[in-house]
């Protein structure tokens, strides 16, 4: 039986990367016929998460030594000619030389393919192509509503590659504002990124594990199955890894809300906000270009995965 982790997975490969189903059994280790029976299911299964990431063997001292080594000089290759970089042999080999590692080379191997997909899959590029990433971010704020000063909670999310913006105000950050805001926001954008950026809020995460990966809500996974998108989360105390919407959330706080909106309901604040990204778009440029958010958004459009 599959979690909805591997529901997700699989049509994440399906409808994202264009796998067929034969791709998909053979990435995932599963039956095509499996492959086949989830595809075909409309609604995610709503089964507890399981804790994939537990119970795996801890590595030995020997190997927790030598492994900070391993990640800094496939770090390093990053950097370089493609075809001069360290191969796992020439790993073990450096290791037992320069470092005395005791061992085995069939070890090495296995670690350094870990070790290296891992990177790839965390690293966050400076510039991102159009429909790839958005990064979200909760941010807070006072207004006037009926009369009153209301403290509102701001759903942010911005597209990393065209820097636009998407504001909705909720009365609070519980799980069901979290998941409506990005049935409002992928409504509005008509399409869905490949990917979001995420802090390790508690309306995502059940628990942060080593790295970046996490044990996730279950109704997090299946707002991610439904619409086709993967979540990827932000190191610990590492901020400046989703630094722009992070940015979003003051901006809006001093140029959307100062002075205090003075409204009647959320709906009329929404449609403020709604009107104020709008015109940001149209007024501000992308850095580094000559085009207004709105009008590499238009493109960035073109590239989202369809609702």
């Amino acid at each position: 039986m599959i979690d909805m982790a591997h529901y997700h997975r699989i049509k994440f490969l399906k409808e994202v990367e264009g796998l067929s189903q034969r791709q998909i059994a053979r990435k995932l280790g599963i039956s095509r016929n499996t492959v086949s029976k989830y595809m075909k299911q409309e609604e995610a299964p709503t089964l507890p998460v399981r804790q994939r990431s537990y119970g795996k063997k801890e590595y030995s001292e020997e190997t927790q030594r030598i492994l900070p080594i391993i990640d800094q000089w496939l770090l390093e290759d990053q950097k370089h000619w493609v075809k001069q970089k360290h191969t796992a042999a020439r790993i073990y080999q450096r290791l037992v030389k320069e470092y005395q590692f005791k061992g085995s080379s069939s070890n090495i191997r296995k670690l350094v393919a870990k070790r290296r997909q891992k990177q790839q899959e965390v690293f966050i590029p400076l510039e991102f192509r159009y429909g790839l990433q958005f990064q979200f971010d909760w941010g807070e704020a006072d207004v006037i509503l009926q009369g009153k000063t209301q403290r509102i909670f701001l759903f942010c999310l911005q597209l990393s590659s065209s820097r636009f913006r998407f504001v909705r105000a909720y009365t609070h950050q519980k799980q069901e504002a979290f998941l409506d805001g990005f049935v409002h926001a992928f409504e509005f954008l008509g399409g869905v990124p490949v990917e979001g950026l995420f802090d390790n809020l508690k309306t995502a995460v059940v628990k942060v594990l080593k790295g970046r990966d996490r044990l996730e809500q279950e109704a997090f996974i299946a707002l991610q199955a439904h619409y086709g998108f993967k979540a990827t989360f932000a190191n610990p105390r590492r901020g400046n890894e989703k630094g722009r919407v992070e940015g979003t959330v003051g901006y809006v706080r001093r140029n959307a809300l100062v002075p205090y909106p003075d409204v009647q309901s959320m709906d009329e604040l929404n449609h403020y906000l709604m009107d104020w990204c709008l015109k940001e778009a149209a007024r501000i440029h992308v850095p580094r270009t000559d085009e207004t958010v709105a009008q590499v958004w238009a493109k960035e459009k073109l590239t989202l995965h369809s609702l």
